[in-house]
């Protein structure tokens, strides 16, 4: 009686493993590149929800706005952005996102709070989306109110 493998079930054991850990590895893929998405959206949200809240707050007595990049978005004081302001205060997305499309009210690529209200003219939509695959996006939307979700 001989004992041990033959080739043919070592090889077999190895094309198992190797098919199994090509699954888990997409699978974990896609579940990271879906939390890089998620989490992108609501750091957009949130830069937004800060210009909002320190315009309302009449911190500096100036109104804020935000202005969007492919790849980051830009906090900025007054109501005109610079892009050699000082004051400004950059956030870089996830470099597995991208910021796909942008439609705001009266075109542009800026969106600045009113300082009574907190709302805004330049209300729509902001798209992101994955670099290696277009199709998969999170929206945050912005109200002409000030409302601000992502969806």
């Amino acid at each position: 009686m001989k004992r041990g493998f033959t080739l043919l079930e070592i090889m077999i054991a190895v094309v198992v493993v190797a098919i199994v850990s090509s699954i888990i590895i997409s699978v974990f893929s896609s579940l990271n590149n879906r939390q890089s998405l998620d989490s992108s959206a609501e750091l957009v949200k949130s830069v937004l929800e800060r210009a909002q809240s320190l315009t309302l707050s009449s911190q500096g007595d100036t109104q804020y706005g935000v202005h969007f990049n492919a790849s980051e978005v830009i906090l900025f004081k007054g109501t005109t952005y610079s892009s050699t302001d000082s004051n400004n205060a950059t956030t870089t997305i996830n470099p597995r996102v991208t910021i796909s499309s942008l439609n705001l009210n009266g075109g542009g690529s800026e969106v600045l709070f009113n300082r009574l209200t907190g709302g805004t003219n330049q209300y729509g939509t902001t798209t992101l989306s994955l670099v290696s695959a277009s199709t998969t996006e999170r929206r945050v939307l912005i109200s002409q109110t000030g409302n601000i979700q992502s969806q």
